[in-house]
């Protein structure tokens, strides 16, 4: 657990300061640009990050679950970056066949509900090739137990680059097409932070080894990449095509507000996203050792865990979200109930700890594939009835359905085949901690002064629910954490 506590830390430091920065440049864009070019920039992220999946080929899977078969750094890893770059760039030519062939029918689709997206089309393939890359490099970083770098790159130096951009925009040192030429160079920019990253720390190696790739561990590579395409693409377009689909049946305009509100859902996310980012490597490590133990024990203080600070952060947004409605203009209403399913959703994912980073690292990844075509039609069929009836919060609604069923999903067929319970008394504990710490927050009248307010309401509710958490001992890890940082203050709790 030390490598995966002193990295998630490091992890959690730069995303936090990340979010800090991603609130300012979310709060602030509301009042720079119009929705529809809020739209624009939500559309070609979503896309391009949906293309760079397909463009993996499954390969993102390989390095979590294979990698330690190749691990050698004196042997140069036995050429494994060299396949994954290969294999990028065939995935890659790929997709931009695809939109080749496609491009006129895109363009003719969106030319009136969303202009702006036409006009800026030719950004896409660019954001899709060094996403693509990215995912690469981070998956193989953080295969190396160096995790830090591609959250420091994305999380943090990428939001200031963006806001540094927001602040010319604002005093006029740049329009709004040297603005989204700028935005889309400070998004390519981490790529080259961690092949840097990469070459700094001597795991630079890209000539191919003949003779480790045994006929067995091709067959073994060939079909994991298989299974991957169909449940990593089907997880590309579950997390996009609310996106896809808002902007199809509703317009840019609409997918602006969207885009906005999903980011304030999205908040509580941030711890679990730190712990996957080297968390995938230890239990790929003890699958190939067949230590359950460590697994099951990291699947239950995690579920734990997570559910602690995660439920921490919704109670936190849910006492706030009229102050959150107060910062945002008004034509971003509607995002209200959006953040509520979005975040209830994410929540939900919260709770169920590394269940996806165990599935995919089994020796049944491949049910987890299954899983993701089924949620994928589900997610389509929920976005389809429910959006025309209520709009974006349609939409919020039915990604909430999609979280909610793949996690119960796996968590069943974890419990099944592994016998795996990652739940005890402490996880009512917690559940129970948050609802009495969401009561005083949520009721608390409004102090006139929105600053002030926020202050005090998180105060009142971060205060007393962790008074509650360290008095029950609900989790031991975090409360030992907590106690650590209080005795530098000397507070004994």
């Amino acid at each position: 657990m030390g490598i995966i506590e002193s990295q998630a830390t490091k992890n959690v430091i730069y995303s936090y300061l990340g979010a800090g920065l991603g609130f300012l440049t979310v709060i602030w864009m509301p009042y720079l640009m119009s929705t529809d070019a809020n739209g624009l920039i939500r559309i070609l992220i979503s896309v391009s990050a949906l293309m760079a999946q397909f463009a993996n080929l499954g390969f993102s899977s390989v390095t979590i679950r294979l990698f330690p078969y190749f691990r050698n750094k004196e042997k140069g890893h036995h050429g494994f970056l060299f396949y994954g770059i290969l294999i990028s760039l065939a995935g890659f030519l790929i997709c931009w066949l695809v939109f080749f062939l496609f491009k006129q029918q895109i363009i003719a689709q969106n030319i009136e509900k969303s202009k702006l997206l036409v006009d800026y089309l030719f950004y896409l393939m660019p954001l899709t090739f060094f996403t693509l890359f990215f995912g690469l490099f981070d998956n193989y970083l953080r295969a190396c137990y160096s995790s830090v770098m591609g959250s420091f790159a994305k999380e943090f130096i990428q939001r200031i680059l963006i806001l540094i951009l927001l602040v010319l925009f604002f005093f006029k040192f740049i329009d709004f097409p040297v603005f989204m030429l700028l935005y889309v160079v400070a998004t390519c920019f981490p790529t080259g932070l961690l092949l840097y990253k990469i070459i700094q720390l001597k795991e630079w190696h890209v000539k191919p080894v003949r003779g480790f790739m045994t006929k067995k561990l091709r067959t073994e590579i060939l079909h994991l990449s298989f299974y991957s395409i169909l449940s990593g693409s089907a997880g590309a377009l579950i997390a996009s095509i609310d996106t896809i689909m808002v902007n199809d049946m509703l317009g840019l305009n609409k997918t602006g507000v969207y885009g906005i509100a999903f980011y304030f859902g999205t908040i509580i996310m941030i711890p679990a996203r730190s712990l996957y980012r080297i968390a995938s490597s230890i239990v790929a490590e003890s699958f190939k050792k067949d230590d359950l133990k460590t697994i099951h024990s990291l699947y239950n203080k995690s579920c734990n865990n997570q559910l602690t600070i995660g439920l921490l952060l919704f109670i936190g947004i849910w006492s706030n979200i009229d102050n959150i409605m107060a910062l945002l203009p008004a034509e971003y209403a509607e995002g209200r109930n959006v953040i509520l399913f979005i975040s209830a959703g994410y929540l939900i994912d919260m709770a169920t700890g590394i269940n996806s980073i165990i599935m995919q690292t089994s020796k049944f990844y491949k049910y987890d594939g299954y899983f993701m075509i089924l949620i994928l039609l589900t997610t389509i069929l929920t976005n389809y009835l429910l959006i025309p009836k209520f709009g974006i919060i349609g939409s919020a609604i039915a990604t909430a359905i999609t979280i909610a069923s793949y996690n119960s999903m796996r968590w069943l067929f974890i419990y099944f085949k592994y016998n795996m319970q990652p739940y005890d008394l402490n996880t009512l504990k917690i559940i129970v901690i948050a609802a009495v710490a969401f009561i005083p927050g949520y009721f608390l009248p409004y102090l006139g002064n929105l600053i002030v307010d926020i202050a005090i309401r998180s105060s009142i509710i971060s205060g007393l629910f962790i008074l509650l958490i360290l008095k029950t001992e609900a989790t031991p890890e975090i409360n030992q954490k907590i106690r650590k940082n209080l005795k530098r203050f000397s507070i004994n709790l």
